[in-house]
């Protein structure tokens, strides 16, 4: 019976995000900076990464894509598992304190491939605006850059937990913005190293959200 309720939840929360989402105007800022990376590396991935707080139209914007992410292995990850399987999304489940690294070695398998993804890197429980260690990590491993990506609405709800979540309003302007440049990790890089680029991340992720923020406001 919980599988069937998932399933259904999964479906029930496609057909609602995409009513809602789909009332909204989007302009996408600095998108080239992807476009000429896919065009020039054809049949290699790409790593993305943002907050949590975005989820919602993360997993819409980049809809059936066989983005690859990492949900976490828990009662809440199923949900959320489902959800981002409806919309074309390939889960692996595992957190920074669960099953990780089985979670993070099967992501480099599907990037190996071709496939892109990353995207929410303070998950699953935070602290927000802090990034965990596992996109840089992925970046060394499998030698592809970080695209550092944000985005805010003009009108939205924002929940109170951890991550304070947005949801755009219907009929909303949405701005999506590329951070200038892609974030490379040597793949030889050391814990040290590794530790500058995520200290970076951070920086860059930030500054993106405060430019975003401010973008309507």
């Amino acid at each position: 019976m919980k599988k069937i309720g998932f399933f259904l939840f999964g479906w029930a929360s496609r057909f609602l995000l995409s009513a809602l989402l789909l009332t909204c105007r989007v302009k996408v800022i600095g998108q080239k900076i992807e476009q000429d990376y896919l065009r020039n590396n054809p049949g290699k991935g790409l790593l993305y990464a943002s907050w949590h707080r975005g989820l919602v139209f993360f997993v819409f914007f980049y809809r059936f894509l066989d983005f690859i992410v990492m949900v976490s292995a828990s009662k809440d990850g199923d949900l959320a598992a489902e959800t981002s399987k409806r919309f074309g999304w390939i889960p692996v489940r595992g957190s920074s304190s669960r099953f990780g690294k089985e979670a993070l070695a099967e992501m480099q398998t599907w990037f190996s491939k071709g496939h892109r993804g990353g995207m929410v890197v303070d998950a699953p429980r935070g602290p927000a605006f802090i990034s965990k260690i596992g996109i840089v990590v992925l970046a060394k491993r499998t030698g592809l850059p970080i695209a550092p990506v944000m985005w805010a609405a003009d009108r939205f709800w924002q929940l109170r937990n951890w991550d304070r979540t947005i949801i755009p309003k219907p009929f909303s302007r949405i701005v999506f913005q590329y951070h200038r440049e892609l974030l490379v990790v040597p793949t030889d890089a050391t814990d040290e190293q590794c530790e500058q680029k995520r200290v970076e991340l951070d920086s860059i992720l930030n500054a993106l959200m405060t430019e975003v923020d401010h973008y309507f406001h």
